[in-house]
C-alpha cells in the first residue's frame, strides 16, 4: 500500500468515527426527550399526579415494616447481647457499640424524629 492509499483508510476511518460520535449524541438526544415526555404525560394523570396515592405509598409502607419488623428487632437485641458479652469478656471496641447503638435507635426511632419534625414545620 501507498501512503496516500493509508492516508485515504485513516480519512474514512476518521468520518465514520465522527458519523458514529454524532449518531450517539443524537440517539442519547432523543431518548432524554422522551423520556421526560413520559415523565410529564404521567405527572398530568389523576391517579399518579396525587400524592399519596398509587404504589409508591404501600411500597414505602412495606419498606418501613421490614426496617421495624419482628426480624429486625430480634437482629438489633442480639447485637446489643453480643455488645454486652463483648464488653463482659475486654474486647469490644467502644466505636462499634457506639456506632450499632446509635443505628439502632436511628432505625427504630426514625418515625417519631420525622413525625417530631413534621409537627415542629406546622
Amino acid at each position: 500500500m501507498t501512503k496516500k492509499a493509508k492516508r485515504g483508510i485513516g480519512q474514512v476511518r476518521s468520518v465514520i468515527a465522527a458519523d458514529k460520535a454524532r449518531k450517539i449524541g443524537t440517539d442519547r438526544r432523543v431518548v432524554r426527550s422522551m423520556l421526560l415526555m413520559a415523565v410529564c404525560v404521567a405527572a398530568t394523570l389523576p391517579g399518579i399526579a396525587l400524592a399519596g396515592s398509587g404504589p409508591w405509598d404501600t411500597m414505602g409502607s412495606q419498606v418501613l415494616a421490614i426496617f421495624t419488623g419482628g426480624l429486625t428487632r430480634t437482629i438489633a437485641i442480639i447485637s446489643v447481647i453480643a455488645c454486652g458479652i463483648a464488653a463482659l469478656a475486654g474486647k469490644l471496641s467502644w466505636d462499634w457499640a457506639i456506632k450499632i447503638i446509635v443505628g439502632i435507635v436511628l432505625i427504630f426511632g426514625g418515625a417519631a424524629v420525622v413525625d417530631y419534625l413534621i409537627a415542629a414545620a406546622s
